[in-house]
């Protein structure tokens, strides 16, 4: 079977205003999505597969119930692959039903209700709904008020599950350093993941700065970049066999630092921006997924970590 015959099949654009999707995509419950896929286009498992990157074997387990999805590349590829519309691609990202007002009437053929306006519900929505809204979005797909909002709803363990290349750049990277497990870490990078670190220096005039604008204590930020930087050195590169350890690499910088960023198999971006008189936990954070066709904010911040990682040195 050629690949431009297993992927001949169309979702219909109503399956993801159905009620049932609906539950099934905020659940996060892939085995109930990819079945009412099926049942609406009489899609195979192979189908599913060559659409969604998977093969045949998963896909049958995932459908079975003996293989659960919760990684965030793995449900991007699915959103990608079954071609998901923004609203559908946002329940199942975030895990969580929209408002109501954004969810359509089963059978209503996409209709909009009686007196109210296509302005007045577009500007209900919170998420692009269409590909001139995408356009308008760029490739943000996710933005949350604050990094403890978002890290409640992507957890370190979901974003990083079966990873190979993880990406960081910012100040004490608490996200790998504080919030992952040293057995879940030291586990990726047994097993081939390649990881980046790039502080700000703990020793540099940057932190001291920033330590100001903060209001911290003088040190405080640097005691704790410092150990962080220390735990990764002790706690895990020197855990790993020979052979992995050069997969784990730290660095240092010393710049006015501008925003944490999260790159994750060069498919997924996460954004923290810092503010004047507001600390990093308090900003809003922004979940960025690479566009697959035309460039978006994802090769901005793709080429910052770049440039940032080229002028930085070893510790």
């Amino acid at each position: 079977m050629s690949v431009r015959a297993a992927t001949a099949f169309t979702v219909p654009p109503s399956l993801w205003d159905n009620t049932d999707m609906i539950d099934a995509l905020a659940a996060r419950d892939i085995a109930r999505v990819f079945r009412l896929v099926q049942r609406a286009t009489r899609a195979s498992q192979t189908h599913l597969g060559v659409a969604t990157g998977l093969s045949q074997a998963q896909i049958s387990e995932i459908i079975s119930g003996t293989r659960r999805v919760s990684s965030i590349e793995v449900l991007t590829r699915i959103c990608t692959g079954l071609a998901m519309p923004g609203h559908a691609r946002m329940t199942l990202l975030l895990g969580e039903h929209p408002p109501q007002a954004t969810q359509r009437p089963v059978g209503d053929g996409g209709n909009r209700t009686s007196g109210v306006s296509a302005e007045a519900e577009c500007a209900d929505r919170s998420l692009p709904v269409d590909e001139g809204a995408r356009e308008r979005y760029s490739d943000v797909t996710a933005i949350y008020l604050s990094r403890s909002d978002f890290t409640a709803k992507m957890p370190p363990h979901v974003l990083f599950e079966d990873a190979k290349n993880i990406r960081a750049a910012g100040l004490s990277l608490n996200i790998l350093s504080q919030q992952y497990a040293d057995n879940q870490l030291l586990k990726l990078l047994a097993t081939g993941t390649h990881l980046r670190c790039l502080f700000l220096d703990p020793a540099g005039d940057a932190i001291r700065r920033q330590e100001h604008e903060d209001d911290y204590p003088d040190g405080h930020l640097s005691a704790l970049t410092e150990l962080n930087i220390q735990n990764l050195t002790g706690r895990i590169r020197n855990r790993l066999p020979p052979d992995a350890r050069e997969r784990l690499t730290i660095r240092v910088y010393d710049e006015t630092i501008r925003v944490n960023v999260l790159l994750i198999d060069d498919r997924l971006c996460v954004v923290q921006h810092y503010l004047p008189q507001m600390r990093g936990v308090d900003s809003p954070t922004m979940v960025v997924e690479r566009a697959a066709t035309t460039p978006g904010l994802y090769t901005v911040f793709d080429g910052m970590f770049t440039s940032l990682w080229e002028r930085s040195r070893d510790v």
